[in-house]
């Protein structure tokens, strides 16, 4: 394992590290808002007539992915959306698809992921989740009451897996099970810092593997661009060694979701996420609080824990011209050690707004462009298809 070995940092230096982040932010932005200009610039077809046309049976989405930090320097890569029709059943009404992103950094770091949704034949549902990483990341400690100045960088290398096998049971009802699995290795730590502590669960990395069952209500118009209906999903799941895990903990999750249309253009989602987790689930396997899906503004695990609470609202209108769209968000959430830690008062906040661009009117599929904003904190979203 290699260490990284404790150096001070002049003010110059410290300044000149600024400097490239928020030169490296303003680019990133810049692009985003180019690619969505040249996008909307390349077509003259009206929304209503691009909506009244046949509907497509498959289609790709490519976004190209360039930015720079301090820990990858310059990172090169692209992502996006694959759907397609994955049977001739009539049935059928909602697409296949494929999300995909690949990046690769000027020092040799990697970061692949693919994420296929299939929906078959006579009520069939199966999603997986496949990633591997060589990638810097950031580790503030364990808590809801961590501090900015706990943070500390390291590098983990793994393979990631998860499947969700779903058989619809009646109407929108369906139930089947799901199966996690990844292999961690952490390759640079901090000297001195929390993950090289043994106290710290899963500081030595690990496997953790673990089954359980699902059920799933999901009622939605659309699963790009929903505007009506409802999506919810329980599941339980017990890693342990039988399954080949070096953690033993059982995780219960439950996610509500609920969409409201007032016209074509005008819509109020809300989502409600709830983790617990009894035993000792390795420090990545946490519920993670931030990122581009939940709590937007925050870092993806700036504060995790075993237990977390996400309440989120977006109101989304989308065309106000042509292809181009608003949307506006806030979220309330938290991290607990116990159910008996959450405390109302010191959950944490985000707020933000966000672009977005009609890729696909038929099938309803958005770029979209978040900025959320925290305590102390931001971040910046560019991805297809919606947070939730």
């Amino acid at each position: 394992m290699t260490r990284k070995p404790p150096s001070g940092v002049s003010p110059r230096k410290a300044r000149l590290k600024t400097a490239k982040k928020r030169i490296a932010t303003a680019f990133l932005i810049g692009f985003c808002l180019l690619s969505l200009f040249r996008l909307w610039a390349a077509s003259a077809v009206s929304f209503e007539e691009e909506a009244t046309k046949k509907e497509k049976t498959s289609g790709l989405t490519f976004l190209p992915v360039i930015f720079y930090t301090p820990e990858t320097k310059w990172t090169l890569g692209g992502g996006g959306l694959f759907y397609f029709r994955a049977t001739k059943d009539k049935d059928v009404s909602r697409p296949a698809n494929i999300k995909f992103i690949a990046v690769y950094t000027q020092r040799r770091q990697t970061n692949f992921e693919l994420n296929p949704d299939f929906y078959l034949a006579k009520g069939y549902h199966v999603q997986a989740n496949i990633q591997y990483s060589d990638f810097p990341d950031q580790f503030y400690g364990i808590g809801s009451g961590t501090t900015g100045d706990m943070k500390e960088p390291f590098t983990s290398r793994f393979w990631k897996l998860s499947v969700e096998a779903l058989k619809k049971v009646h109407g929108p009802l369906n139930a089947g099970f799901q199966y996690f699995f990844d292999d961690t290795k952490l390759t640079e730590v901090e000297d001195g810092g929390l993950l090289e502590s043994p106290n710290t669960p899963g500081s030595s990395g690990g496997t953790a593997s673990g089954l359980g069952c699902l059920m799933t209500y999901d009622s939605r118009d659309s699963i790009f661009y929903p505007t009506a209906g409802s999506f919810h999903q329980f599941s339980v799941t017990a890693f342990g060694g039988a399954l080949g895990s070096d953690f033993t903990y059982n995780r219960f999750y439950l996610e509500l979701r609920k969409y409201f249309r007032f016209s074509y253009a005008h819509c109020l989602a809300f989502q409600t996420r709830f983790l617990f987790q009894a035993g000792d689930p390795p420090f990545w396997r946490l519920g993670l609080l931030g990122g581009a899906e939940s709590m937007r503004g925050y870092y993806l695990g700036r504060y995790r824990d075993k237990n977390m609470v996400v309440l989120q609202a977006e109101y989304r209108w989308a065309p106000i011209f042509w292809r181009l769209g608003l949307a506006a968000f806030a979220a309330l959430g938290d991290v607990a050690a116990t159910l008996g830690r959450f405390d109302l008062g010191q959950f944490k906040y985000t707020y933000g707004f966000g672009l977005r661009f009609v890729i696909d009117p038929k099938q309803r599929l958005h770029l979209r462009l978040d900025f959320g904003f925290g305590k102390e904190t931001s971040g910046v979203y560019f991805t297809a298809s919606e947070a939730f």
